[in-house]
């Protein structure tokens, strides 16, 4: 009997104890809602954007075959390069300008239809380009015609506000969009790629999954936020040129070491062989979308975060920032090199099996990748530092041309695995060396 109030003392205790973690953390979500809001969405669209080439790539690989998916992956690269130019840099700039300004919806309503008119104009730059280059660079007018129908991607994305609504920190918009445009793919894919001949329709319907994402964008931009579309200044059109200059130059860059290898191997190796290094390169950029959430979360949070500090305190918040992420992007490679023979024969089937090799080489860049993406876009770039990064990533990607120029013929396919490895690497240490030497120049 005696123990009783004793007991009661300690289960009261623990219960206030408990109930204090709870407030802790009820109160540590609530200041960081927006960031944690985020981040899950970005998860839930992540999962997506992994589970669908789960279900579509390997289907496509044994339905079209090794050869046909190079001829493929080749286009696809060119429309990629083509969507670089149409992201400008807004990805980053506008999102900061957002971001920062996310109270001031007269503000933010200039910046949208501004950003939105400097697509338009460089989505009619990019498809009068790439189709005079068409000419020379693509044999056959099948070929033409799978680039000109890709072009139907950068006119989705044109649209497709994920700039706007990462910087208004409303992630499920952006998620609902992607996952509505990869279900539109996901479902053509299944209906209409039924014979190896059938590749030629794989950029179409890349592009009509971009195409609904774009009108939905607009749909939510105005129902939601109140957007009025205008036709904006032509100062205002120039100024966000401007803004995302730097920025665009560095995503330039980064297409020398993270795009340009496919480009290039076209001319040392057949078909056969680019498809299989597509598809290695394929299931890394499926698995970049399980980590690539906690850093596009970040981005506008810390962008927010770090107005009116000093270097050195935005240092010290990215430093622990890479403290709590560094286990995710070590388990995530370290799964990708485990298990990179089973990946390769569930994913691609028996005629791709070379690109088990090719895995295991380029999964530390998932790793490595990772943080030059927290160092370099969520700190450098929010940190004004644009500048030093594009010298950095111009550095990398020039460096990774030379090298894939000067090792392609002799060592084929493994050429663009070492390559992108070595590129992640040195970005690496070319951005802790700008992000050091900017607190000791301001200390």
């Amino acid at each position: 009997m005696t123990s009783k109030p004793y007991c009661r003392i300690i289960v009261n205790f623990a219960d206030l104890a408990y109930n204090a973690g709870d407030m802790r953390l009820r109160k540590m979500v609530e200041r960081h809602r927006s960031v944690v809001e985020s981040f899950f969405s970005l998860s839930v669209l992540n999962g997506v954007v992994l589970l669908f080439p789960l279900l579509t790539l390997p289907y496509i690989l044994r339905v079209v075959g090794p050869a046909n998916y190079g001829i493929y992956g080749f286009i696809y690269i060119l429309v990629q390069y083509a969507l670089i130019v149409n992201n400008y840099g807004f990805d980053f700039s506008a999102v900061k300008q957002i971001a920062q300004h996310r109270d001031n919806m007269a503000y933010v309503n200039r910046v949208y239809n501004a950003v939105l008119a400097c697509r338009l104009l460089l989505f009619l730059a990019c498809l009068v380009f790439f189709m005079l280059l068409s000419l020379w660079l693509l044999p056959s007018s099948t070929q033409r015609w799978m680039l000109l129908s890709g072009m139907s991607l950068i006119l989705g994305n044109t649209f497709t506000a994920v700039w706007f609504f990462q910087g208004m920190e409303k992630m499920r918009y952006l998620t609902f969009v992607n996952v509505l445009g990869k279900s539109v793919f996901l479902v053509l894919v299944f209906v209409l790629i039924r014979k190896p001949e059938h590749y030629v329709y794989l950029p179409l319907l890349d592009g009509m999954g971009y195409v609904i994402g774009g009108i939905a964008s607009l749909l939510i931009a105005k129902r939601q936020f109140g957007i009025r579309l205008a036709l904006p200044a032509w100062a205002e059109v120039k100024e966000q040129f401007r803004s995302g200059a730097a920025v665009f130059g560095s995503t330039l860059g980064m297409t020398l070491y993270r795009r340009a290898n496919i480009f290039i191997l076209n001319f040392f190796v057949g078909d056969a062989a680019l498809g299989v290094y597509t598809a290695a390169e394929k299931i890394i950029t499926g698995f970049r979308a399980v980590i690539s959430p906690v850093s596009q979360a970040l981005f506008p949070h810390l962008g927010h975060s770090f107005v009116g500090k000093t270097p050195k305190e935005n240092l010290q918040i990215l430093g622990r920032v890479v403290k709590y992420t560094l286990p995710l992007f070590a388990i995530v490679t370290m799964v990708v090199i485990l298990c990179a023979d089973w990946l390769v024969r569930l994913l691609c089937g028996p005629e791709f099996s070379e690109a088990d090799t090719l895995l295991v080489i380029m999964s530390p860049v998932l790793f490595f990748g990772s943080l030059n993406y927290l160092l370099g876009i969520v700190g450098m770039v929010n940190m004004d530092m644009e500048r030093a990064f594009f010298y950095s990533v111009v550095l990398v990607g020039v460096g990774n041309v030379l090298w894939m120029l000067l090792t392609a013929p002799s060592l084929g396919i493994l050429a663009g695995a070492w390559g992108m490895l070595l590129s992640e690497v040195l970005l690496l240490l070319l951005c802790c060396f700008f992000l050091c030497r900017k607190v000791r120049l301001r200390a």
